[in-house]
């Protein structure tokens, strides 16, 4: 074979490679939600909220468990908590099913919806719109556009899905499936609507961790309260680990091929690029076992491996000359 030929088979190796590793890394940003966060963190926007209070023993099984008025009351006074919004809802049943499938009406706040990643189709705009959770599309096989029946209150009331939407939410406290309704039509499915959480967003400047504690010690036990990143992280064994060991294989494929091009004797452009790719793999794989760990991806960890990591590959690029000759 000749030298020629061996040279485009190794470039050929090391593209393959470093795309597989891309792909594998994008699974992993996917899987545990890390995506959305890296896209939010760049864009410059803040996390749709920065905590959740929720009564202790949420979500429950034969009901939901609820909170007082007062808690909002306490939890405006808490320093650092800039909003408290609450999610008021209950618990209605989908028919047509065999029997009712529970779901969880949820008087929906349009700033929260709006910031809601992975929305399919449109917010309810009438009294007889609804989205629904993915999950739960999913598995009774419902679609946009589809209509679905909805036992609530002593009633049946027929709804349009407008939308499906990502829940992004732990399974350890989706026990429901979610109906996303505007406020008048969750009055009418539910009846006195119950005060089922409550969403903090911080003043500027709060670390979401330190707003916790603080909201901890002024609520007590019969509260438990989370980041929004601990929301998010799964608690399922397989979607915590799945996503961390798909991001470090991926980057193991991304950094071995840029190894082959700076020992193989690639060109220059090449090289850099596949060192450039590897700056974005190790950062990106940084994000998904962050996420995945349920700490807030936009912290100074992340950044701190982006930059080190670019350091390094350019003082590589300054050095290869040297390296090769070295190695002859």
């Amino acid at each position: 074979m000749s030298g020629t030929s061996r040279h485009l088979r190794a470039l050929a190796v090391c593209i393959v490679a470093a795309v597989a590793g891309l792909l594998l890394i994008g699974t992993g940003l996917h899987l545990s939600g890390a995506g959305w966060h890296v896209a939010r963190f760049l864009s410059g926007d803040d996390s749709p909220i920065d905590a959740a209070v929720l009564p202790a023993g949420y979500p429950g099984v034969d009901s939901i468990p609820s909170l007082p008025q007062t808690t909002l009351t306490e939890i405006r006074a808490v320093p650092g908590v800039a909003e408290a919004i609450p999610v008021q809802g209950g618990g209605v049943g989908l028919v047509g099913f065999g029997s009712l499938v529970p779901l969880e009406a949820v008087a929906l706040d349009m700033e929260l919806l709006a910031s809601t990643p992975g929305m399919e189709g449109e917010a309810p705009k009438g009294a007889s719109d609804a989205v629904l959770d993915r999950r739960t599309a999913e598995q009774l096989h419902l679609e946009v556009g589809e209509t679905i029946t909805v036992h609530g209150n002593g009633a049946n009331r027929s709804f349009e899905i407008t939308g499906v939407t990502d829940s992004g939410g732990n399974p350890n406290f989706d026990v429901r499936g979610t109906l996303g309704v505007l406020p008048m039509s969750a009055a009418d499915l539910v009846g006195e609507l119950e005060i089922e959480s409550v969403h903090i967003q911080g003043d500027a400047g709060v670390d979401p961790g330190e707003l916790r504690e603080r909201l901890r010690a002024a609520l007590g036990s019969d509260y438990d309260v989370m980041t929004h990143a601990e929301m998010l992280a799964s608690g399922d064994v397989t979607t915590e680990t799945l996503p961390p060991v798909l991001g470090v294989v991926g980057s193991l494929l991304v950094v071995g091929a840029a190894l082959t091009a700076y020992m193989g004797r690639q060109t220059t452009i090449t090289t850099s690029l596949l060192l450039a790719t590897t700056v974005l793999s190790l950062t990106a794989t940084a994000a998904v076992i962050v996420a995945s760990a349920g700490v807030e991806i936009s912290t100074i960890p992340i950044l701190v491996v982006a930059v080190l990591t670019a350091v390094a590959s350019m003082a590589a690029m300054v050095m290869r000359p040297r390296v090769l000759a070295h190695i002859g």
